[in-house]
């Protein structure tokens, strides 16, 4: 039996639909329509928001099949999509799920997970897979989670794949000085199943996978939000985008 690389497989799969589906409406069947269209605009706002952020991409955005999906937790949507970085016929489209939470009609969280490396194309698929339905994901917030599969190893990395629209060239992810700290800083909670890495970047080694709901202690912190957690002793690093500070 032939065995598909995970990074490979999850951008087959996104490529599966060529074509851009509509936003799906947000919210329940008795919202009255302007709410709910607030509501998806806001999602797809903020979820381009993000995207550009994350991928330092500057003009027209090119994405196709995004959908909008009401979640379990209320006042909570996933947007999930395909955005090619350079919007160039030779570049391949990689699969995102954006997490937006409201206040109001205002979106006021956004949480995304883009498939742009090996370790990312593992989260995307779970968030896929727990949040691309109406309904989907947790309930609450202390919701327990299933424990993402390790990350695998020696396959192609895809940053090269974050090219800027304007100039179509790698985008090159530099480590960051790491701020010291000595001893127990803070705490925190895991908002979502997370991997806990060797260095504060993407392309830190894969640790250990911390499960959603943890409570661990932070003991520092460095640039670009991120975490070092554990127990009774540093473990390694967290995106805060996956923790909950206290």
């Amino acid at each position: 039996m032939r065995y598909i690389p995970l990074a490979a497989a999850v951008l087959l799969l996104a490529a599966c639909n060529e074509e851009t589906a509509s936003p799906r409406a947000v919210g329940s069947a008795q919202a009255a329509p302007a709410r709910v269209d607030v509501r998806t605009t806001e999602a797809l706002r903020m979820t381009e928001e993000r995207l550009r952020a994350r991928l330092r991409a500057e003009g027209v955005l090119t994405q196709r099949a995004v959908q909008v999906h009401p979640q379990a937790m209320a006042n909570t949507v996933a947007v999930c999509g395909q955005v090619n970085p350079a919007g160039r016929a030779d570049q391949p489209f990689l699969p995102y799920v954006a997490v937006i939470s409201f206040e109001g009609d205002r979106a006021a969280r956004g949480d995304l997970h883009i498939g742009a490396t090996t370790p990312e194309a593992t989260r995307v698929y779970i968030e896929m897979v727990d949040r691309c339905f109406e309904g989907g994901g947790p309930s609450h917030t202390r919701a327990a989670g299933r424990p993402m599969p390790p990350a695998p190893s020696g396959l192609p990395d895809a940053r090269d794949m974050l090219v800027s629209a304007s100039a179509s060239t790698a985008v090159a992810e530099v480590t960051p000085v790491v701020a010291q700290a000595s001893g127990v800083i803070g705490a925190a909670n895991v908002r979502s199943a997370a991997n806990v890495r060797s260095a504060p970047n993407s392309s830190g080694a894969v640790i250990r996978t911390a499960p959603r709901g943890a409570s661990l202690q932070v003991f520092g912190q460095a640039p670009g939000g991120w975490f070092q957690v554990g127990e009774a002793e540093p473990w390694g690093w967290v995106h805060g985008s996956l923790l909950e500070t206290r």
